[in-house]
């Protein structure tokens, strides 16, 4: 698992069709890797790994841990398939292996700032929010939407680290990733209703945060 591999696509690229057939089909996969079928779970990974990746990623925004941390879920999971009983999708328990060693690797405090000091040329923090732009795609941008692209995502960046890590998992999982509520309370084992609570809130303080940024401009 290099680091080539764990690169995260467009945000678009990362939704995972629930399709009956799908799920069928994930199902006799799992069930091959559990019998020790590397092939199996290869097919898992490739399925999984851009998610994997990118939610280490956003929570830390930090190259190195995302990338330990992507491998680290694989590793457990392949270890521990056999103690999944296919009670939820296999997806809902991947997603909570992914937060639970994501939660545990973060380094507190994450926090960004606007200061065009730190977003100096060739810098690190310059490049990390830029794994999320396609690069085909952003090649054939004219200057102008490069410009736009960049500053997205580094705006991004800087509001997602001031929030605290339950409600920027939250907010990942739901805005970025798209999951359901239902399955964000399973991976981060928080009940609906507090979900739905640091989602909103967690909203609102993007808002006012976003509100605070472009004042300073």
């Amino acid at each position: 698992m290099t680091g080539d591999m764990l690169q995260a696509p467009p945000v678009a690229a990362l939704a995972i069709p629930k399709t009956s057939s799908r799920q069928m089909s994930e199902t006799k996969i799992v069930n091959k890797a559990k019998q020790g079928d590397g092939h199996a779970f290869g097919r898992l990974f490739e399925r999984y790994k851009h998610f994997v990746w990118s939610v280490a990623y956003r929570m830390t925004y930090d190259f190195d841990v995302a990338e330990d941390v992507a491998q680290d879920v694989f590793v457990s999971a392949w270890k521990s398939l056999n103690t999944f009983r296919g009670g939820s999708a296999f997806s809902t328990w991947l997603y909570k292996i992914t937060v639970n060693k994501t939660l545990n690797r973060l380094r507190p405090p994450l926090s960004l700032s606007y200061d065009s000091g730190e977003r100096g040329e060739g810098s690190e923090w310059d490049e990390a929010p830029m794994a999320r732009v396609d690069k085909e795609v952003f090649d054939q941008l004219n200057p102008e939407s490069r410009a736009d692209a960049v500053e997205v995502e580094q705006t991004l960046a800087i509001l997602l680290s001031q929030l605290d890590p339950d409600r920027r998992i939250a907010i990942i999982l739901r805005e970025i990733e798209g999951l359901s509520y239902q399955e964000i309370a399973s991976a981060t084992g928080a009940p609906i209703g507090t979900v739905r609570s640091r989602i909103a809130r967690g909203r609102a303080e993007l808002e006012k945060l976003a509100d605070e940024m472009e004042e300073t401009k």
